[in-house]
């Protein structure tokens, strides 16, 4: 998408704006956040995520899509607080925890942050060489581990886009991981010991949370991690290429996913009995979760 001169869908002036194909839509910059807004709003009613009433926790990690839905639910007047995990990652992590802190702090919003290495006492590249996991598959374990436990009982909201839900769901089809596709849904609905989780961007493209940004002057951190999946990047590059030369396609194969995953995965799929794990309570499907088997691999290792 690029800025030019159109005439506005929505306060019909001639102005600088965007078009947006997938949308068919000409949207001016001056009424692209109500749209924005009005779009997470129909996503949160569309899927019975949470009400004014609900207590919700923010995942944020100072990147476009994790400020622009903080910004979105404060400006509509949600009962929000913020998460922000400082995964140690030199530079990076330095930027993005005073990207968050500078903006939870002008906009008035309350704000925790957790430092990882105070939790596990090593560093990330240190736990992926015990636990023989690449890196990102390690942080994502204890990110999702301290986001549970921090959430207690809140509703929590992540910045998965259109395009991360869609680059999860291919990437998953090629390797047929079903245990994975069956649990692909905007809403994961809380069970006992675990939090509801919610993606009020899930119909929301990239694109649009990186112009919602700009438009309004939000800083968010840029740089990529150094540590990404590159088999996820690929596919993440592939769905934008994919929309970039078929505008609404992904949106429409997002849908027509949602759709159909009833019938691809019967409901007893995803009724996975969970039992609390003996050190910590954490629900999972064997006795030591995922976070206590990778301490007892840490006593191993420092032992000997």
């Amino acid at each position: 998408m690029e800025i030019k001169k159109i005439r506005c869908n929505f306060c019909g002036f001639l102005k600088k704006g965007l078009i947006l194909k997938h949308y068919n839509l000409k949207v001016c910059l001056e009424c692209f956040p109500a749209f924005f807004k009005k779009r997470v709003q129909e996503t949160i009613e569309k899927f019975k995520m949470f009400s004014k009433k609900d207590s919700i926790l923010i995942a944020i990690s100072g990147g476009k899509d994790s400020m622009s839905i903080l910004k979105t639910l404060k400006d509509m007047e949600y009962n929000i607080k913020a998460l922000h995990i400082d995964v140690g990652i030199g530079e990076v992590s330095k930027k993005s925890k005073e990207v968050v802190q500078e903006f939870c702090e002008k906009e008035d919003i309350s704000l925790k942050t957790i430092k990882l290495q105070e939790e596990i006492q090593l560093s990330l590249k240190e736990l992926s060489k015990i636990s023989k996991r690449p890196i990102c598959a390690v942080c994502g374990m204890l990110r999702r581990y301290i986001l549970n436990r921090e959430s207690s009982g809140q509703t929590i909201v992540t910045g998965h886009t259109l395009n991360d839900e869609v680059a999860f769901i291919l990437k998953n089809m090629i390797f047929w991981n079903d245990e994975l596709l069956a649990r692909i849904y905007p809403v994961l609905h809380e069970k006992e010991g675990l939090s509801r989780k919610v993606k009020p961007l899930c119909l929301i493209t990239e694109e649009e949370t990186r112009f919602f940004c700009e438009t309004l002057s939000i800083k968010y951190i840029e740089e990529p991690c150094p540590y990404k999946s590159e088999v996820y990047e690929l596919f993440k590059k592939v769905v934008y290429e994919i929309n970039y030369d078929f505008p609404g396609s992904i949106i429409g194969f997002y849908k027509g996913y949602l759709k159909r995953t009833k019938r691809f995965y019967p409901e007893s799929i995803n009724n996975i009995s969970l039992q609390s794990c003996k050190n910590c309570g954490y629900m999972t499907i064997s006795e030591l979760c995922s976070i206590c088997r990778l301490k007892e691999k840490l006593l191993q290792y420092k032992h000997g």
